[in-house]
């Protein structure tokens, strides 16, 4: 119970740390969440600030994913806790950083958090969805498109793709899916009312 606990309490506090709000601060001088379509992510990062804030952001959230992820597998390899503390782990972190603590609980979508415990869990699935995201944005020029169609795919995967732990990872995929839907349902209603808008690589000033 102790390791579950710890590896959702300091996955949460981890997650919490928003990078797109510290970055925009210290860097402009403005609150992200005040700016663009007032997300703390990488895309309203990238459209604001540019191709290096975006990158930045993207690296940052997606790291938080994955060493919470990792660090909970070191649990479970080294000290025999029990292999939900990996799940409990990939989803605390995704929900720190959309509902952060230190941020007054106003966060990001999740998906570049989401992705990097993927990538630690099911690092196939991981691959592949990545892949699918890069060709779907790049086609289509929608994020959050791509992040749909993803995030209906990911329980699929870890269903198909996770062996002995299929069930657990399945539900632990649809958890972080339902979330990152959630987030996304006005972008979701935007892309029905041909109102949402694509990326770019440049900011509007450059």
């Amino acid at each position: 119970m102790i390791y579950l606990t710890l590896s959702a309490v300091i996955s949460y506090l981890i997650g919490s740390i928003s990078s797109a709000v510290i970055i925009s601060k210290v860097f402009y001088g403005t609150d992200i969440r005040n700016t663009g379509s007032g997300n703390a992510g990488a895309t309203n990062t990238l459209r604001t600030f540019g191709k290096k804030a975006g990158a930045a952001v993207f690296l940052f959230d997606f790291s938080k994913g994955l060493i919470c992820t990792l660090a909970a597998k070191y649990l479970v390899n080294s000290l025999n806790a029990p292999y939900e503390c990996v799940l409990i782990a990939g989803f605390f972190v995704q929900l720190g950083h959309v509902f952060p603590v230190f941020f007054k609980f106003k966060g990001g979508k999740g998906v570049a958090t989401a992705a990097g415990a993927a990538f630690a869990i099911m690092p196939t699935a991981a691959i592949a969805l990545l892949g699918l995201f890069a060709v779907i944005t790049a086609v289509t020029k929608t994020v959050s498109l791509a992040s749909g169609i993803c995030a209906a795919v990911y329980p699929l995967l870890a269903l198909l793709w996770s062996g002995s732990n299929a069930s657990a990872n399945f539900v632990f995929a649809a958890s972080c899916a339902v979330m990152i839907a959630v987030k996304h349902a006005p972008n979701f209603a935007r892309l029905l009312d041909g109102e949402e808008k694509k990326i770019s690589f440049k900011r509007k000033n450059e």
